[in-house]
């Protein structure tokens, strides 16, 4: 019972276990690095699921107002996604990330950070596609 468990807990996070050893899934002896590293990718993974859902939710609420309220059409809508696509000069599925400049400094500030690295000040501009959200 106990091995079956372990191989199904070990499963989720990228390994099984067998005869008290962790494998991977291609069958090699995971040592506890290589572990602390596969459980550290699935949180992360798992992070990123979870921010994509969000945003994803976002979305379809803005475009179901959007759509509810006005006269748009679902062609406007795939007409401004491929035209802010473009934007960077590349059709490729992707937006081009705006550059925020801190409201103190006036210096380029990560978007992964909530404070300018360089003065410390807090971000002072949130919208729904932060990070924070």
């Amino acid at each position: 019972m106990t091995d079956l468990l372990g191989g199904f807990l070990g499963g989720l996070s990228g390994g099984y276990m067998h005869g008290g050893r962790v494998t991977s899934p291609a069958g090699e002896v995971m040592t506890s690095l290589d572990k602390q590293k596969a459980d550290r990718a699935a949180r992360q993974a798992a992070s990123v699921e979870q921010r994509i859902d969000k945003l994803a939710l976002v979305c379809m609420a803005m475009w179901s107002l959007l759509r509810e309220q006005t006269d748009l059409t679902e062609e406007d809508l795939l007409a401004r996604v491929r035209e802010i696509d473009l934007q960077d000069g590349r059709e490729d599925g992707k937006a081009a990330r705006q550059v925020a400049k801190c409201p103190q400094c006036n210096r380029t500030m990560s978007p992964r950070h909530e404070r300018c690295m360089w003065c410390g000040a807090e971000k002072l501009t949130y919208t729904a596609f932060d990070a924070t959200l």
